[in-house]
């Protein structure tokens, strides 16, 4: 599967297509939701959607503000989990949830096998 990335050029605005290669070594659902993902994180359906209509400059502007706001306030209450203490539990809760995924994915697959 293939399908364009796009990277800025140094020192411009300008975008330089580069593929997006997904190398299928198991089933095509796993190569399907790993494409999904790197397209999600490329940003991909986004900047098509955002294309498809004309946004007039001033709403441009508070879009861009308003996102910037939200980035603010996401940062201020990380801070302060941080400072708690309770972003250490959380992590600590994730990476025991990825592990157990793990665990399982490995254990089905031998079983399968």
């Amino acid at each position: 599967m293939h399908f364009v990335r796009q990277v800025r050029k140094e020192n411009k605005d300008e975008f330089i297509p580069k593929p997006l290669e997904i190398v299928v070594t198991g089933s095509f659902e796993d190569a399907c939701r790993r494409f999904k993902t790197l397209v999600q994180n490329e940003g991909v359906i986004a900047t098509l959607k955002s294309k498809q209509a004309y946004e007039k400059p001033s709403e441009k502007k508070r879009r861009k503000h308003r996102e910037a706001e939200e980035r603010r306030l996401l940062l201020a209450s990380r801070e302060a989990l941080i400072l708690s203490g309770e972003w250490d539990k959380r992590q600590k809760k994730k990476e025991q949830k990825r592990q157990e995924k793990v665990e399982e994915r490995r254990n089905n697959k031998q079983a399968s096998e």
